[in-house]
């Protein structure tokens, strides 16, 4: 079995707040604003799914930045003589660097999109500038909306790619991959090559990151 190297604290609570606001972003959407006509029962939720894309804004840039200039992402070590040296990858493992990647970038632009309907359609003085003005009749006159709608197809199918290769790891192979993205007490870590007090020579290392 691989080990983890476990994120750090901040890491794991900007991962799992994230993964709240999209998935709740995402429920207002599909359960109050899509295939809703534009009345005034629909300036709360729409209001809570702008204020949400833009906190998950900030956070993918927050991310992005910690990842290239503090943090970098946890790999797995595999323990020596537990598995074969060539070990063939699944497609949903090759795929993971790609994905990593494309998620920063299309929830970026979903919430970029997001404020191209809102700025020429005036949602944020309707909204909460509490101006008067009526929503406009259709938000699909704005070519935003548009790709808004289709980004949210791609990102859900990167998401579930996410989401597959955590169960993979985690309840097919049995490797603990959800104990790196959590909170909990670092694993010690282990020097290569000393021995360890069972007399054993440790050649696995796990650490806080």
């Amino acid at each position: 079995m691989s080990l983890k190297k476990r994120y750090r604290p901040l890491w794991v609570s900007l991962h799992w707040l994230m993964a709240l606001l999209v998935f709740t972003t995402y429920g207002i959407g599909l359960s109050s604003l899509a295939n809703h006509p534009n009345t005034d029962a629909k300036l709360v939720p729409l209001g809570l799914h702008m204020a949400i894309g833009i906190a998950i804004l900030a956070i993918v840039v927050v991310r992005y930045i910690l990842r290239i200039l503090i943090f970098q992402p946890a790999r797995r070590a595999e323990s020596a003589g537990s598995i074969p040296a060539k070990k063939k990858l699944i497609l949903l493992d090759r795929m993971t660097p790609y994905v990593h990647t494309l998620l920063y970038f299309f929830t970026a632009l979903m919430a970029l999109l997001g404020i191209a309907i809102a700025l020429p359609a005036n949602l944020f003085s309707i909204i909460w500038g509490r101006s008067g003005a009526a929503l406009p009749a259709d938000f699909y006159v704005y070519p935003a909306r548009a790709w808004h709608g289709a980004l949210s197809l791609v990102l859900m199918a990167l998401i579930a790619q996410h989401v597959l290769v955590a169960i993979y790891h985690q309840f097919l192979r049995g490797e603990n991959y959800l104990g790196r993205m959590w909170f909990g007490t670092p694993s010690p870590v282990a020097v290569p090559g000393k021995i360890d007090s069972a007399g054993e020579k440790n050649d696995r290392r796990s650490d806080d990151r």
